[in-house]
């Protein structure tokens, strides 16, 4: 299948399948943003299908999947700060967080300092949800960097490192 006759409802996993390898590379070797190209490719592939089991097996939206391992890392943050992080729309979240309480996977307490502030919690049934797609998600990152030796993938995550410290530098909007 050529990419210009692509159907609209191929997965990245199909679309994978249909290119020639030689195409794969010449579109993302061929392209003036060949790095950024080749990272969301490569993410594409890891979040999308990832994302849609965890739907379809648990019922969470990628907001509540992002809200719950933000909250497994640091309770008591605030959706703002959560979006300010993740780089996710705040009304995206904001849904995401009304559905996580419905679920009861997380609480909202209001902020001593700032009654209008909302302070996140996940619960103990949030930890266990958390705990039960956490496995899919670390069996598929296995799956991504199993091309890389031991050495490569801590050579990867430093570099990797160096780009998250480097975010605050470049991301503004105001600088498009």
């Amino acid at each position: 299948m050529r990419l210009s006759k692509r159907k609209a409802d191929a997965t990245p996993a199909k679309e994978a399948e249909a290119l020639p390898d030689h195409n794969v590379s010449e579109v993302l070797g061929g392209t003036e943003i060949r790095i950024a190209y080749k990272i969301g490719y490569v993410l594409n592939f890891y979040r999308e299908p990832s994302f849609r089991a965890i739907e379809t097996e648990f019922g969470l939206t990628r907001p509540e999947i992002v809200t719950l391992i933000f909250l497994h890392f640091r309770d008591g943050v605030t959706a703002s700060e959560i979006c300010e992080f993740s780089g996710h729309l705040k009304a995206n979240i904001s849904r995401g967080i009304i559905a996580l309480e419905k679920k009861r996977l997380l609480r909202r307490k209001a902020d001593r300092a700032d009654n209008r502030r909302q302070n996140l919690f996940i619960t103990a049934a949030g930890r266990a949800m958390y705990a039960r797609y956490m496995p899919m998600l670390r069996e598929r990152e296995q799956a991504m960097v199993s091309c890389l030796s031991s050495s490569e993938r801590e050579q990867f995550e430093s570099l990797l490192d160096r780009l998250v410290a480097h975010v605050p530098h470049w991301s503004a909007v105001s600088d498009l």
